[in-house]
Protein backbone atom coordinates (compact mmCIF):
# COMPACT_ATOMS: atom_id res chain seq x y z
CA UNK A 1 0.00 0.00 0.00
CA UNK A 2 1.44 3.41 -0.94
CA UNK A 3 2.67 5.60 1.89
CA UNK A 4 2.54 9.38 1.56
CA UNK A 5 4.97 11.15 3.93
CA UNK A 6 3.19 14.42 3.14
CA UNK A 7 -0.09 13.31 4.73
CA UNK A 8 -0.72 15.37 7.85
CA UNK A 9 -1.55 12.96 10.69
CA UNK A 10 -4.19 13.60 13.33
CA UNK A 11 -1.61 13.33 16.14
CA UNK A 12 1.83 14.51 17.14
CA UNK A 13 4.60 12.34 15.67
CA UNK A 14 7.81 11.55 17.55
CA UNK A 15 11.39 10.41 17.03
CA UNK A 16 13.66 7.90 18.75
CA UNK A 17 16.02 9.19 21.46
CA UNK A 18 18.59 6.52 20.54
CA UNK A 19 21.32 6.28 17.87
CA UNK A 20 20.20 4.34 14.82
CA UNK A 21 21.97 2.24 12.19
CA UNK A 22 19.72 1.94 9.12
CA UNK A 23 19.15 -1.65 8.04
CA UNK A 24 15.99 -1.59 5.93
CA UNK A 25 14.02 0.48 3.46
CA UNK A 26 10.95 1.76 5.27
CA UNK A 27 8.01 1.66 5.42
CA UNK A 28 7.13 -1.98 4.98
CA UNK A 29 4.06 -2.56 2.75
CA UNK A 30 0.50 -2.56 4.01
CA UNK A 31 -1.58 -5.02 1.97
CA UNK A 32 -5.36 -5.51 1.92
CA UNK A 33 -6.23 -9.22 2.23
CA UNK A 34 -9.44 -9.25 0.20
CA UNK A 35 -9.24 -12.91 -0.86
CA UNK A 36 -8.89 -13.89 2.80
CA UNK A 37 -11.92 -11.76 3.66
CA UNK A 38 -13.92 -13.47 0.90
CA UNK A 39 -12.86 -16.92 2.12
CA UNK A 40 -13.95 -16.14 5.68
CA UNK A 41 -17.35 -14.92 4.47
CA UNK A 42 -17.71 -18.04 2.32
CA UNK A 43 -17.25 -20.25 5.38
CA UNK A 44 -20.09 -18.43 7.14
CA UNK A 45 -18.46 -15.61 9.08
CA UNK A 46 -21.04 -12.84 9.27
CA UNK A 47 -18.81 -10.13 10.77
CA UNK A 48 -15.66 -9.99 8.67
CA UNK A 49 -13.75 -6.71 8.99
CA UNK A 50 -11.48 -5.21 6.38
CA UNK A 51 -8.22 -7.11 6.90
CA UNK A 52 -4.77 -5.70 6.30
CA UNK A 53 -1.35 -7.33 6.54
CA UNK A 54 1.59 -5.21 7.70
CA UNK A 55 4.39 -6.88 5.79
CA UNK A 56 7.44 -6.68 8.02
CA UNK A 57 8.37 -10.02 6.45
CA UNK A 58 9.34 -7.95 3.40
CA UNK A 59 11.78 -5.63 5.16
CA UNK A 60 14.89 -5.43 3.02
CA UNK A 61 17.49 -7.40 4.96
CA UNK A 62 18.13 -11.15 5.01
CA UNK A 63 14.60 -12.28 3.99
CA UNK A 64 12.94 -9.78 6.28
CA UNK A 65 11.38 -9.85 9.73
CA UNK A 66 10.29 -7.41 12.41
CA UNK A 67 13.48 -7.89 14.47
CA UNK A 68 15.23 -5.65 11.96
CA UNK A 69 13.46 -2.74 13.65
CA UNK A 70 14.98 -3.66 17.04
CA UNK A 71 18.41 -4.17 15.53
CA UNK A 72 18.58 -0.72 13.97
CA UNK A 73 18.80 0.71 17.49
CA UNK A 74 20.76 -2.10 19.12
CA UNK A 75 23.44 -2.11 16.42
CA UNK A 76 23.36 1.67 16.47
CA UNK A 77 24.15 1.62 20.19
CA UNK A 78 26.83 -1.05 19.76
CA UNK A 79 28.61 1.05 17.14
CA UNK A 80 28.34 4.15 19.31
CA UNK A 81 30.00 2.17 22.12
CA UNK A 82 32.85 1.11 19.85
CA UNK A 83 31.86 -2.58 19.89
CA UNK A 84 33.58 -5.10 17.64
CA UNK A 85 31.65 -8.25 18.55
CA UNK A 86 27.94 -8.88 19.09
CA UNK A 87 26.74 -11.68 21.37
CA UNK A 88 23.17 -12.94 21.42
CA UNK A 89 21.31 -16.19 22.03
CA UNK A 90 18.25 -18.18 21.09
CA UNK A 91 17.10 -21.47 19.65
CA UNK A 92 18.49 -22.81 16.42
CA UNK A 93 15.65 -21.48 14.21
CA UNK A 94 15.68 -18.03 15.82
CA UNK A 95 14.70 -15.25 13.42
CA UNK A 96 16.37 -12.78 15.75
CA UNK A 97 19.70 -14.63 15.52
CA UNK A 98 19.49 -14.85 11.72
CA UNK A 99 18.84 -11.13 11.45
CA UNK A 100 21.50 -10.27 14.03
CA UNK A 101 24.02 -12.18 11.92
CA UNK A 102 22.95 -10.27 8.80
CA UNK A 103 22.98 -6.91 10.62
CA UNK A 104 26.50 -7.61 11.85
CA UNK A 105 27.62 -8.41 8.32
CA UNK A 106 26.17 -5.06 7.18
CA UNK A 107 27.79 -3.16 10.06
CA UNK A 108 31.19 -4.88 9.92
CA UNK A 109 30.80 -6.55 13.31
CA UNK A 110 31.49 -10.14 14.35
CA UNK A 111 28.41 -12.10 15.46
CA UNK A 112 28.49 -14.82 18.12
CA UNK A 113 25.26 -16.83 18.35
CA UNK A 114 24.70 -19.11 21.33
CA UNK A 115 22.04 -21.78 20.86
CA UNK A 116 20.44 -24.28 23.20
CA UNK A 117 20.57 -27.95 22.28
CA UNK A 118 22.97 -29.89 20.08
CA UNK A 119 24.45 -28.74 16.78
CA UNK A 120 22.23 -30.07 13.94
CA UNK A 121 23.72 -32.62 11.60
CA UNK A 122 22.37 -30.66 8.62
CA UNK A 123 22.16 -26.86 8.40
CA UNK A 124 18.67 -25.80 7.35
CA UNK A 125 16.42 -22.77 7.58
CA UNK A 126 17.64 -19.89 9.72
CA UNK A 127 20.68 -21.85 10.92
CA UNK A 128 21.87 -22.28 7.34
CA UNK A 129 21.61 -18.53 6.84
CA UNK A 130 23.47 -17.77 10.09
CA UNK A 131 26.53 -19.47 8.66
CA UNK A 132 26.12 -17.80 5.30
CA UNK A 133 26.27 -14.40 7.01
CA UNK A 134 29.51 -15.40 8.72
CA UNK A 135 28.25 -15.76 12.29
CA UNK A 136 30.13 -17.91 14.80
CA UNK A 137 27.71 -20.43 16.30
CA UNK A 138 27.90 -22.34 19.59
CA UNK A 139 25.61 -24.95 21.16
CA UNK A 140 25.16 -25.50 24.89
CA UNK A 141 24.16 -29.17 24.58
CA UNK A 142 21.12 -28.59 26.79
CA UNK A 143 17.54 -27.64 25.91
CA UNK A 144 17.33 -25.55 29.08
CA UNK A 145 17.40 -21.84 28.18
CA UNK A 146 19.36 -21.07 31.35
CA UNK A 147 22.28 -23.09 29.92
CA UNK A 148 23.10 -20.12 27.67
CA UNK A 149 24.00 -17.77 30.53
CA UNK A 150 27.46 -19.25 31.32
CA UNK A 151 28.41 -19.10 27.66
CA UNK A 152 27.34 -15.46 27.43
CA UNK A 153 29.35 -14.62 30.54
CA UNK A 154 32.39 -16.40 29.11
CA UNK A 155 32.36 -14.31 25.93
CA UNK A 156 31.74 -11.05 27.76
CA UNK A 157 34.68 -11.73 30.07
CA UNK A 158 37.15 -13.25 27.60
CA UNK A 159 36.81 -11.22 24.39
CA UNK A 160 38.53 -8.11 25.83
CA UNK A 161 41.62 -10.27 26.41
CA UNK A 162 41.90 -10.55 22.62
CA UNK A 163 41.47 -6.84 22.02
CA UNK A 164 37.78 -7.15 21.20
CA UNK A 165 34.88 -5.09 22.59
CA UNK A 166 31.76 -7.23 23.14
CA UNK A 167 28.19 -5.98 23.13
CA UNK A 168 25.35 -8.15 24.42
CA UNK A 169 21.96 -8.10 22.69
CA UNK A 170 19.23 -9.73 24.81
CA UNK A 171 17.22 -12.68 23.50
CA UNK A 172 14.89 -11.42 20.82
CA UNK A 173 16.43 -7.96 21.05
CA UNK A 174 13.51 -7.20 23.33
CA UNK A 175 14.76 -4.56 25.69
CA UNK A 176 13.43 -1.01 25.71
CA UNK A 177 16.08 0.22 23.27
CA UNK A 178 15.12 -2.39 20.70
CA UNK A 179 11.38 -2.05 21.34
CA UNK A 180 11.52 1.66 20.48
CA UNK A 181 11.77 0.41 16.89
CA UNK A 182 8.21 -0.89 17.22
CA UNK A 183 6.92 2.33 18.73
CA UNK A 184 8.12 3.94 15.50
CA UNK A 185 6.63 1.05 13.50
CA UNK A 186 3.16 1.70 14.87
CA UNK A 187 3.57 5.38 14.02
CA UNK A 188 4.48 4.28 10.48
CA UNK A 189 1.39 2.06 10.41
CA UNK A 190 -0.87 4.87 11.66
CA UNK A 191 0.42 7.13 8.89
CA UNK A 192 -0.32 4.43 6.32
CA UNK A 193 -3.85 4.04 7.67
CA UNK A 194 -4.34 7.82 7.49
CA UNK A 195 -3.17 7.80 3.87
CA UNK A 196 -5.88 5.33 2.85
CA UNK A 197 -8.62 6.88 4.98
CA UNK A 198 -8.82 4.08 7.55
CA UNK A 199 -8.90 4.35 11.35
CA UNK A 200 -6.47 2.13 13.25
CA UNK A 201 -8.46 0.18 15.87
CA UNK A 202 -7.10 -3.36 16.23
CA UNK A 203 -3.61 -4.77 15.77
CA UNK A 204 -2.91 -8.50 16.09
CA UNK A 205 0.44 -10.28 16.16
CA UNK A 206 2.40 -13.26 17.41
CA UNK A 207 4.24 -12.31 20.61
CA UNK A 208 7.26 -14.23 21.89
CA UNK A 209 9.61 -12.10 23.97
CA UNK A 210 7.15 -9.21 24.12
CA UNK A 211 9.19 -6.36 22.65
CA UNK A 212 7.10 -5.84 19.52
CA UNK A 213 3.82 -5.72 21.40
CA UNK A 214 5.31 -3.51 24.11
CA UNK A 215 6.79 -1.01 21.68
CA UNK A 216 3.54 -0.77 19.75
CA UNK A 217 1.51 -0.17 22.89
CA UNK A 218 3.84 2.60 24.02
CA UNK A 219 3.83 4.12 20.55
CA UNK A 220 0.04 4.11 20.31
CA UNK A 221 -0.34 5.84 23.65
CA UNK A 222 2.26 8.44 22.68
CA UNK A 223 0.23 9.11 19.53
CA UNK A 224 -2.96 9.46 21.56
CA UNK A 225 -4.49 6.41 19.87
CA UNK A 226 -6.86 4.09 21.73
CA UNK A 227 -6.23 1.18 19.34
CA UNK A 228 -5.78 -2.20 20.99
CA UNK A 229 -2.91 -4.63 20.43
CA UNK A 230 -3.86 -8.30 20.71
CA UNK A 231 -0.86 -10.57 21.15
CA UNK A 232 -0.99 -14.34 20.68
CA UNK A 233 1.66 -16.03 22.81
CA UNK A 234 4.01 -18.38 20.95
CA UNK A 235 6.86 -18.83 23.43
CA UNK A 236 5.58 -18.97 27.02
CA UNK A 237 2.52 -18.69 29.23
CA UNK A 238 0.34 -15.66 28.54
CA UNK A 239 0.29 -14.40 32.13
CA UNK A 240 4.08 -14.39 32.36
CA UNK A 241 4.42 -12.74 28.97
CA UNK A 242 1.91 -10.02 29.86
CA UNK A 243 4.12 -9.01 32.79
CA UNK A 244 7.11 -8.69 30.46
CA UNK A 245 5.13 -6.70 27.89
CA UNK A 246 3.92 -4.20 30.49
CA UNK A 247 7.40 -3.67 31.92
CA UNK A 248 9.04 -3.12 28.52
CA UNK A 249 6.17 -0.91 27.33
CA UNK A 250 6.62 1.45 30.22
CA UNK A 251 10.38 1.63 29.70
CA UNK A 252 9.70 2.58 26.08
CA UNK A 253 7.04 5.08 27.14
CA UNK A 254 9.55 6.79 29.43
CA UNK A 255 12.17 6.86 26.65
CA UNK A 256 9.85 8.51 24.10
CA UNK A 257 8.11 10.78 26.62
CA UNK A 258 4.73 9.11 26.38
CA UNK A 259 2.07 8.30 28.98
CA UNK A 260 2.24 5.14 31.05
CA UNK A 261 0.78 1.91 29.66
CA UNK A 262 -1.76 0.31 31.99
CA UNK A 263 -2.02 -3.40 32.76
CA UNK A 264 -5.53 -3.37 31.28
CA UNK A 265 -4.00 -2.37 27.93
CA UNK A 266 -1.96 -5.59 27.67
CA UNK A 267 -3.90 -8.34 25.90
CA UNK A 268 -2.04 -11.66 25.53
CA UNK A 269 -3.91 -14.82 24.51
CA UNK A 270 -2.18 -18.12 25.29
CA UNK A 271 -4.70 -20.42 23.60
CA UNK A 272 -2.59 -20.93 20.47
CA UNK A 273 0.77 -21.79 22.02
CA UNK A 274 0.06 -25.49 21.48
CA UNK A 275 2.61 -27.91 22.90
CA UNK A 276 5.17 -25.15 23.36
CA UNK A 277 7.67 -22.87 21.68
CA UNK A 278 9.01 -24.16 18.38
CA UNK A 279 6.58 -27.09 18.24
CA UNK A 280 4.22 -26.83 15.23
CA UNK A 281 0.49 -26.97 15.97
CA UNK A 282 -2.41 -28.18 13.86
CA UNK A 283 -4.17 -24.81 14.18
CA UNK A 284 -0.99 -23.04 13.10
CA UNK A 285 -0.51 -25.32 10.10
CA UNK A 286 -4.11 -24.76 9.01
CA UNK A 287 -3.65 -20.99 9.31
CA UNK A 288 -0.41 -21.13 7.30
CA UNK A 289 -2.21 -23.00 4.55
CA UNK A 290 -5.15 -20.57 4.50
CA UNK A 291 -2.91 -17.52 4.24
CA UNK A 292 -0.84 -19.12 1.49
CA UNK A 293 -3.87 -20.23 -0.54
CA UNK A 294 -5.82 -16.98 -0.28
CA UNK A 295 -3.07 -14.35 -0.40
CA UNK A 296 0.08 -16.15 -1.62
CA UNK A 297 1.81 -15.12 1.62
CA UNK A 298 4.05 -17.46 3.60
CA UNK A 299 3.96 -17.77 7.38
CA UNK A 300 6.10 -20.00 9.59
CA UNK A 301 5.14 -22.71 12.13
CA UNK A 302 6.99 -21.14 15.09
CA UNK A 303 5.71 -17.56 15.16
CA UNK A 304 3.39 -16.15 12.51
CA UNK A 305 1.51 -19.41 11.89
CA UNK A 306 0.36 -19.65 15.49
CA UNK A 307 -0.25 -15.91 15.72
CA UNK A 308 -2.31 -15.97 12.55
CA UNK A 309 -4.34 -18.89 13.90
CA UNK A 310 -5.21 -16.68 16.85
CA UNK A 311 -6.07 -13.79 14.56
CA UNK A 312 -8.41 -15.97 12.48
CA UNK A 313 -10.13 -17.16 15.65
CA UNK A 314 -10.60 -13.52 16.68
CA UNK A 315 -12.27 -12.69 13.36
CA UNK A 316 -14.42 -15.83 13.43
CA UNK A 317 -15.61 -15.01 16.94
CA UNK A 318 -17.54 -12.03 15.57
CA UNK A 319 -15.75 -9.63 17.91
CA UNK A 320 -14.73 -7.31 15.08
CA UNK A 321 -17.17 -5.08 13.24
CA UNK A 322 -17.70 -5.49 9.47
CA UNK A 323 -17.14 -1.71 9.28
CA UNK A 324 -13.78 -1.96 11.06
CA UNK A 325 -10.27 -2.21 9.63
CA UNK A 326 -7.94 -4.60 11.47
CA UNK A 327 -4.28 -5.39 10.82
CA UNK A 328 -2.14 -8.46 11.39
CA UNK A 329 1.56 -7.73 11.81
CA UNK A 330 3.45 -10.25 9.71
CA UNK A 331 6.67 -10.48 11.70
CA UNK A 332 8.44 -12.79 9.23
CA UNK A 333 10.06 -16.17 9.84
CA UNK A 334 9.51 -17.99 6.55
CA UNK A 335 13.02 -19.61 6.57
CA UNK A 336 11.81 -21.90 9.37
CA UNK A 337 9.38 -23.48 6.88
CA UNK A 338 12.40 -25.04 5.19
CA UNK A 339 13.75 -26.51 8.41
CA UNK A 340 10.70 -28.12 9.96
CA UNK A 341 9.87 -30.54 7.19
CA UNK A 342 7.59 -32.47 9.57
CA UNK A 343 5.25 -29.52 10.05
CA UNK A 344 1.69 -30.83 9.49
CA UNK A 345 0.84 -28.91 6.33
Amino acid sequence: MPYDPNVTPAYQTFESPYPRFALAALPSPLDRAERLEHSLRAEGCARVPRIYLKRDDLLSLALGGNKIRNLEFLIGHALAQGATDIITAGRVQSNHCRLTAAACARAGLRAHLIFTGARPAIAMGNYLLDGLFGAKTYFTGSDDRTSRAPWIDLFIESLPDFGRRPYLIPVGGSDARGAVGHALAVQELALQFDAIGERLTTIALATATGGTQAGMLAGLRKLGSDACVRGFAVAKAADDLAIDVLAIANEVAAAIGGPAVMARDVAVDGAFLGAGYGIPSTAGATAIQMLARTEGVLADPVYTGKGFAGFLALVRSGTCSPNEAVVFIHTGGAPALFADLAAPL
